[in-house]
């Protein structure tokens, strides 16, 4: 009896010792290919990995507080225009080389090239030099303070620079992380092994991570429930809450993802302030994080989270569900029937989200054809600046600094954003929370929000956490604050 009392505690994850066991095999079942270009992105193609292969100069904490890394330390000095940073002595690389200076600044120049696809990119553009004093000190020289110069260093995976020209291909992808790059086939799957070098003694406990790409949603939870895979990553909210209710699993929330619709300000009938403000009142934020996100998130007008400082109770709500005063809008804009194709990021939620979309417009008097695109098409058209009048997609930096968010990707870009929309008083005011000091943060961040909202270029419609689910099985899995996994301390029971 006993027996099979132990055989069904261990299908549940209950453990009768605590003590983490070395070893196994961790399976994961993701619903998009890895990508190793993005490794210095906060993107679906990287967030599986990322952080298990790589290691950043600092980390936030749970307050937003940046903890050393591969740094030791740093100081500004200047007037917040140059940064010395002391990097630990005693990290290798997979490769087996010490890690210095030269791969910092290598991976901090390469987060400004476009083809690395960081976030961090317009932060790096303010460097205006990097010098090594010695091979574990680096000092970087700013154009301007950069109030977000951390947010660049959490993207900032540290790359080896002897072999970063085969990082793409996926051929040569070396890092200091807790485990290293074993093999990738395109389309199919990914596997990284133990690194008996990392720096931290005993870590990892695993041995192995196969990760399994698996595009279906159902397909993907059906792997997890019948014990193929023990974490996974983009299913439907709905699903993973739904199958949490077993005791054998359960869900991993962290960070935050804005799920917003972007309007093209040159595309009738967007011209017209009214409609596009009239977009935000036409829409049922809340139905959308009830039936779309479980229940999960906050229904808000704004694009950053609550841990951003300037985060404001009163502008999450600016947009409040008001159909009517979005009818009586795009009738006075004579848009009324006119008929719109919206461009859809091909993600579950993103999909789920763009139906009820289609179904509130509809209902104020305009017309919604859905056009769903891979994300790799839609990024390429989101980049570009091509995509229909109107689009919805989601972004997973919403818990890095609004500045940060507003200068880093296509739809908020101060030039070339993906709405077309251009202003003076947009860049001034974008520089402003750029260039802020502590102290003015809350006010520049509050002036920004205004700002978006009343142009309406963009919707912020919800923000909710990015979600794994994970048999309990796991033990000591953990997410950064931006959401990529964490296994340094993950075991099997």
């Amino acid at each position: 009896m006993s027996g099979c009392r132990l055989a069904v505690d261990e299908a549940r994850g209950e453990s009768h010792g605590t003590a983490p066991r070395a070893g196994g095999t961790l399976t994961m079942a993701v619903n998009i290919d890895a990508d190793p270009a993005a490794a210095q992105s906060q993107l679906t193609s990287s967030i599986t990995w990322r952080r298990l292969v790589f290691e950043t100069l600092t980390a936030y904490d749970e307050n937003g507080i940046p903890q050393p890394q591969l740094a030791t330390g740093w100081e500004f000095s200047e007037g917040g225009r140059v940064l010395t940073l002391r990097l630990r002595p005693d990290v290798l690389l997979h490769s087996g080389r010490a890690v210095d200076a030269r791969d910092v600044i290598y991976s901090l120049g390469r987060t400004a090239d476009p083809d690395a696809r960081s976030q961090g990119r317009s932060i790096a553009s303010v460097i205006a030099d990097m010098t090594a004093d010695d091979p574990h000190t680096v000092r970087i020289r700013l154009q301007r303070p950069a109030s977000n110069l951390f947010d660049l260093f959490e993207l900032a995976s540290v790359i080896d620079h002897e072999s970063a020209n085969d990082l793409a291909r996926g051929t040569s992808v070396i890092g200091t992380g807790p485990f290293t790059w074993e093999s990738w086939t395109p389309g199919d799957s990914l596997h990284l092994t133990r690194n008996p070098h990392y720096r931290v003694p005993g870590r990892p406990y695993l041995d192995r991570i196969e990760q399994s790409t698996i595009i279906d949603p159902t397909a993907l939870v059906t792997a997890i429930r019948g014990g193929r895979a023990h974490v996974g990553y983009g299913s439907a909210p709905l699903d993973a809450k739904g199958l949490s209710a077993d005791g054998r699993f359960e869900i991993g929330l962290s960070a935050g993802a804005a799920y917003s619709l972007g309007l093209d300000v040159l595309a009738p009938p967007f011209t017209d302030i009214r409609v596009r403000q009239a977009i935000g009142y036409a829409i049922d934020r809340e139905r959308i994080r009830t039936q779309v996100f479980a229940g999960y998130g906050e229904a808000s007008s704004l694009w950053w989270t609550r841990n951003e400082p300037g985060w404001d109770e009163t502008q999450s709500t600016t947009y409040r569900y008001d159909p009517e005063l979005a009818r009586s809008m795009i009738a006075a804009a004579g848009a009324t029937g006119k008929r719109i194709v919206m461009d859809v990021r091909g993600l579950v939620s993103v999909r789920s989200m763009a139906e009820i979309v289609r179904y509130d417009l509809e209902a104020v008097g305009l017309g919604v054809q859905i056009q769903i695109l891979d994300s790799a098409t839609f990024d390429q058209r989101l980049a570009t600046g091509k995509l229909n009048p109107l689009w919805a997609t989601a972004f997973g930096i919403a818990d890095l600094g609004a500045a940060t968010l507003v200068s880093s990707i296509p739809p908020f870009l101060p030039s070339g954003n993906a709405s077309h929309f251009r202003a003076d008083a947009y860049q001034a005011i974008v520089h402003t929370a750029l260039t802020a000091p502590p102290d003015k943060r809350k006010a520049s961040v509050h002036a920004l929000g205004a700002y978006l909202q009343e142009q309406a270029f963009d919707h912020s419609l919800v923000v909710a956490p990015l979600m794994t689910l994970r048999s309990r099985r796991v033990r000591d899995a953990a997410q950064t604050r931006l959401g990529a996994l964490v296994l340094d301390n993950a075991y099997l029971v």
